[in-house]
């Protein structure tokens, strides 16, 4: 158990989304070592899941289930910024610049 503070609760959100998707060399031996557990489909959808993923890490670190779905928000957070930057990245950034400009 570690203290209940916000820069371990943002290392623990963090860990999560990077165990879930974000950090693309440990995926493969991740799936291999989920396809040992019992109920396979419900292990790899929480595992893969970054909100679910760092709500189990919250509650293995901190012992409590208030900070544990406050870890599970700031993951959610960060997985919508991560999708948001990636989605802003793949497509043409000036007409996306230009139509949040002529909202304004």
């Amino acid at each position: 158990m570690i203290e209940i503070n916000l820069l371990n609760i943002l290392g623990v959100s963090c860990f999560g989304v990077m165990i879930a998707f974000f950090y693309t060399p440990i995926q493969s031996a991740k799936d291999k070592l989920l396809s040992f557990l019992p109920f396979t489909s419900l292990t790899t959808e929480v595992f893969n899941c970054g909100k679910c993923s760092s709500f189990i890490f919250g509650l293995l670190f901190f012992w409590d289930i208030f900070a544990a779905c406050f870890c599970a928000f700031i993951g959610f957070v960060i997985q919508f910024i991560i999708h948001y930057i990636e989605n802003w990245y793949e497509h043409d950034w000036k007409t996306i610049f230009i139509k949040h400009l002529s909202r304004v």
